[in-house]
């Protein structure tokens, strides 16, 4: 595996950025429509969701992701970095510049929208970015991807032992990034949210570590342009009051899934719906329905909100 991933990399960065979209289609759609990986699990999260057209709307994201396996790729060769291929809508730098200035350091609650990676690369450029992630199964394929991420100057943390280092960065007026797309390793640490139409569980993690430190919350998401490049979104900054509670932890990552439920909606493409996002949500042996509480379809989050945007 090492020495392939050796070779997919050297062939990838002999190629002009121009290539990487369309060479990564072909990979996409090879894994969507011929070994169609996962196929039947998106369209019907797709169709749950109320996502019109899903098979012609999971090719494209196919097509996305194909395309962000070989940016990654391209990245790793060390022909270049992510910063000229990523920029952050005008009204969205203005919301970030903001809550930096705020002189806590940033929580990210992140996604796997867009490049997620790639946005990540360009972000740790512009500042201190400490990610929290997940390791692969796949041993060589975990040290190749977090070694490309390393390389562009994004620092990495397992969850159980992210906390030390990341009070450090925000200190600095760093950024912690943790993902909120993903359902949580234990239903104790989540809250019942809608996430696409369907009842889900969202780790509360993000915004505990937020309130903890009296760090804004800035809920983020990537898209890819119809040029080729990528656009960086800020969805939702939630501000914890000086003295945070449980409700507001409780209501800000509620705030937070809300905000990714429209961006996903407004660009379904671009959204990682091979996820098994719905799992661990409590079923009624007897009648086959969610034993969550209504919560989420009663709350009215009076997080203090400094900005929301659908786009």
């Amino acid at each position: 595996m090492r020495v392939l991933l050796r070779l997919m990399t050297a062939l990838v960065g002999a190629l002009p950025w121009g290539a990487l979209g369309p060479l990564g289609a072909a990979i996409g759609w090879i894994a969507g429509s011929v070994l169609r990986i996962r196929r039947q699990h998106v369209e019907a999260s797709m169709r749950a969701a109320g996502v019109e057209r899903a098979p012609r709307v999971a090719r494209a994201m196919y097509r996305s992701l194909g395309a962000s396996a070989v940016e990654l790729l391209w990245l790793a060769s060390g022909r270049g970095d992510a910063t000229g291929h990523v920029a952050i809508d005008p009204a969205s730098a203005e919301l970030w510049r903001a809550a930096k200035a705020r002189g806590r350091g940033v929580v990210i609650a992140a996604s796997h929208t867009g490049n997620w990676d790639l946005a990540a690369c360009a972000m740790a450029r512009e500042t201190e970015l400490l990610v929290v992630t997940k390791r692969l199964s796949v041993r060589s394929l975990d040290r190749f991807w977090q070694g490309a991420r390393a390389a562009q100057g994004i620092s990495l943390a397992d969850a159980r032992g992210a906390l030390t280092r990341a009070r450090a960065v925000l200190g600095r007026g760093g950024a912690v990034a943790m993902m909120i797309d993903q359902a949580p390793a234990s239903p104790r640490h989540a809250a019942a949210v809608e996430f696409l139409g369907r009842p889900a569980l969202a780790d509360r993690a993000p915004a505990t570590f937020a309130a903890a430190r009296g760090a804004p919350l800035v809920v983020a998401a990537s898209r890819r342009d119809d040029a080729g490049g990528h656009v960086l979104h800020v969805l939702a900054v939630l501000v914890p009051p000086a003295r945070p509670t449980h409700v507001w932890i409780e209501e800000a990552t509620v705030a937070a899934a809300r905000a990714l439920d429209r961006f996903v909606r407004a660009h379904p493409s671009q959204w990682l719906w091979l996820h098994r996002r719905w799992k661990g949500v409590p079923v009624d042996g007897a009648s086959g329905e969610s034993m969550l509480a209504p919560s989420w379809q009663e709350t009215r989050s009076s997080s203090q909100v400094v900005a929301s945007r659908a786009d």
